[in-house]
């Protein structure tokens, strides 16, 4: 990351900036250079978010995103980062309680969703409209049916409806503490609080807008 330090910058905020710039890289050097975060000892290398990235760019230009509201910039480098962190913390809290999902499951559940949006040729722009890149579309609901499977089971274990969604939260911030979380800089900070990625200060992501 380059740092414009001009002369017009006071004494403050030239302290402000390298201590900041001297934090990032304090964060970074936890996290290998080529990742984009690391869970336990599973790394999400820099260049997947690129690819995913640009293949959702790219399927933008394909349909119409007329009333869509699309990340960009910072923000869609961010949440593609978050889903493959909660989606491998989902996985290891599925096998640490034995919950399992089958790629016969994912294929019925692509066909319902395919089947609800209208269709074969609907579904690009369904998947547009959603955020989710053709190449992850199985990982997606992988990670969605394995949501669901927890949440059934959290049901029937005699948590109430109401606080299941708030449980699930609870039990992958602690599933991320168990595997140590590490987010590259660029792409934010993880808030074990709300089990998410969020922004930092001088967070720079390599997408293109």
């Amino acid at each position: 990351m380059e740092l414009d330090l001009k002369k017009a910058f006071t004494t403050s905020k030239k302290m402000t900036v390298a201590a900041t710039a001297g934090l990032l890289l304090l964060l970074t050097a936890c996290t290998p250079p080529n990742s984009a975060a690391t869970i336990g000892k599973k790394s999400i290398s820099i260049d997947k978010i690129q690819k995913t990235v640009d293949e959702m760019l790219a399927e933008r230009t394909k349909v119409s995103t007329a009333g869509m509201t699309l990340d960009s910039g910072e923000a869609l480098n961010r949440n593609q980062v978050t889903f493959f962190v909660i989606a491998e913390l989902l996985n290891q809290l599925g096998a640490d309680h034995k919950i399992t999902i089958t790629e016969q499951e994912v294929s019925d559940e692509i066909k319902k969703i395919t089947d609800q949006v209208g269709g074969v040729k609907q579904l690009p722009t369904a998947l547009v409209n959603a955020g989710i890149a053709p190449a992850n579309l199985r990982d997606y609901f992988h990670t969605y049916l394995m949501s669901a499977k927890i949440s059934e089971a959290l049901l029937a274990s005699g948590v109430a409806s109401a606080d299941v969604s708030a449980t699930v939260q609870k039990l992958v911030a602690a599933e991320a503490d168990k595997l140590k979380v590490s987010v590259n800089p660029r792409y934010g900070t993880w808030d074990s609080a709300r089990a998410t990625i969020v922004a930092a200060p001088l967070a720079s992501g390599s997408v293109k807008k």
